[in-house]
């Protein structure tokens, strides 16, 4: 009998279980006193009362009036015990499952992935039944508005393809960098003593480079630096490099080295040679997981040598101060001129001010807006039974609240389709693995990257508004309620990251100018 009596209902997230639980347990302690003072009995006696009153209003003319307000009160009545039994007495109990999420497959495919495909058995973690030892009940209704929401949200969220999360990657990428001191000293030296000295000379000899080979380049490892004669095969280390042995034709003149000592490698040989070169000392700096990930998407021979042109160059463009950079993308291949130059130069400035505190105020806004959903949720479980009574138990209003609640469950689509589109907007703009390759490490195209960082921003607002104006057409006032809810529930964490986002601007760039 208890098997029959309970709500197995399945949620996304822990914090969502627990406001849904809370919701339910003070949705029970309202319902418990409106019936034991009996306010939850006066919309039947107010049926009663006001049928009465409008047959005495219209007076003692012979007929059927009598068999009329009999028909009146008992027509109205059964909707409303109908309204009673479905929306109002909790006839089961509460046990809220989270759902499992596959957090490998997640991040993979850049949506939530649950566990064993969907919703089979073993697809879902702990149950919750209670807290402090309340247990919560839930009218049969709720229950399969519950059911059925959640349901399409998920059914909803398993249709976003699946696929390769580049945003991710380049996530994980931005938290690699070289942390032995040894090794930063050693890039910097390699920077001053061939890097520069080679550029230097590239700009000297007036020597014209392709547009494709520019980002080449415009980093240490520039592989035509390398295979050029004249340019690493041309230049030295400024000291003896541990791990290149003495060579005396080439370090015989060479001061604090001999026979036994370290030498004085060729750039070519610093940047390139196996086990003790630049390179493959940088490439040890990355974390083996990561590297197997990536080869599993970018599998041409130079790719590697993208995510140490990352790791070697954690700023680049108008990051530095330069803006004298490849902007190609979204803006077309017209050719542009002195004003399009004017203005790309311009919004690169102005968006390398503003971004940091955008994102810092998206990232708080992202991670605030599904605690406010579960929040909003509660208060109108909460506020169910104050509804339905004031109303006197109508239909109209038990519709209003349903697709109110599941507008906000399905809010959760919404987020992952943002999130989606988040991680493959770089493969749905650029289709060669040459141009993705170049986005993640930052080697060109910084103003499509910082349009990239307004749009994924602004779909965690856009995509729900969009909903909510949908549901408007269709005539729900709730939607509405919920997009206000959703503002006035988000905005102060958004801002709160904007300002901690341009505080810590304003102290950098007050650093910089002392």
């Amino acid at each position: 009998m208890g098997g029959l009596l309970t709500a197995p209902l399945v949620v996304f997230d822990y914090f969502a279980n627990a406001m849904t639980l809370l919701g339910w347990i003070i949705n029970n302690a309202i319902w418990n006193v409106m019936v034991g003072t009996g306010i939850a009995a006066v919309p039947f006696i107010t049926l009663v009362l006001s049928e009465w009153f409008k047959a005495r209003q219209e007076g003692d003319e012979a007929g059927t009036k009598g068999i009329l307000t009999v028909n009146r009160i008992e027509t109205r009545l059964y909707a409303m015990i109908l309204a009673y039994a479905f929306t109002c007495l909790p006839l089961l109990q509460v046990q809220l499952a989270t759902a499992d999420i596959d957090e490998s497959r997640s991040l993979e495919c850049g949506t939530r992935q649950f566990a064993s495909g969907g919703w089979s058995e073993g697809a879902f973690g702990a149950t919750e039944s209670s807290i402090g030892g309340q247990q919560a009940r839930i009218p049969l209704w709720w229950a399969g508005v519950h059911a059925v929401s959640h349901g399409l949200t998920a059914a909803a969220i398993h249709a976003i393809p699946c696929s390769t999360d580049f945003e991710s990657i380049r996530m994980e990428l931005d938290l690699h960098s070289v942390e032995d001191p040894g090794l930063q000293q050693e890039v910097g030296e390699f920077q001053r003593q061939c890097f520069g000295p080679a550029r230097n000379r590239l700009l000297q000899e007036g020597g014209t480079i392709e547009a494709t080979r520019a980002v080449d380049v415009d980093w240490i490892g520039s592989n035509y630096f390398q295979t050029t004669p004249g340019y690493y095969d041309s230049f030295y280390a400024g000291r003896p490099i541990a791990g290149f042995p003495y060579d005396a034709d080439r370090d015989v003149s060479r001061p604090n080295t001999g026979p036994g000592m370290p030498g004085y490698p060729s750039c070519r040989e610093w940047w390139s040679a196996e086990s003790v070169g630049l390179r493959a000392r940088l490439h040890e700096e990355v974390s083996p997981g990561f590297w197997d990930d990536f080869r599993s998407v970018f599998t041409s021979s130079d790719a590697e040598d993208y995510v140490i042109r990352r790791l070697v160059s954690p700023r680049s463009g108008a990051a530095s101060g330069n803006l004298d950079q490849a902007v190609v993308g979204f803006r077309g291949l017209d050719g542009g001129g002195f004003w399009d130059a004017t203005v790309t130069a311009g919004a690169m400035v102005g968006g390398t001010l503003s971004i940091l505190p955008f994102q810092a105020g998206m990232d708080m806004l992202k991670q605030a807006l599904p605690m406010v959903q579960g929040i909003l949720v509660m208060a109108i479980i909460i506020c169910l039974p104050f509804v339905m009574v004031i109303s006197s138990y109508s239909f109209k209003v038990a519709g209003m609240a349903t697709f109110g609640l599941f507008a906000m469950w399905f809010l959760t689509f919404w987020w992952e389709l943002a999130r989606w589109i988040n991680a493959n907007l770089v493969d749905l703009l650029y289709r060669s693995d040459a141009a993705k390759l170049s986005w993640l490490s930052a080697a060109n195209n910084l103003y499509d990257r910082m349009v990239l960082q307004f749009v994924e921003g602004m779909m965690f607002l856009v995509l729900p508004t969009i909903w909510v104006a949908v549901l408007g057409w269709a005539g729900l006032k709730s939607g509405a309620a919920v997009a206000k809810g959703i503002g006035d529930g988000g905005n102060p964490s958004r801002q709160s990251g904007e300002k901690g986002g341009g505080q810590m601007q304003s102290s950098g760039s007050g650093g910089r100018l002392k």
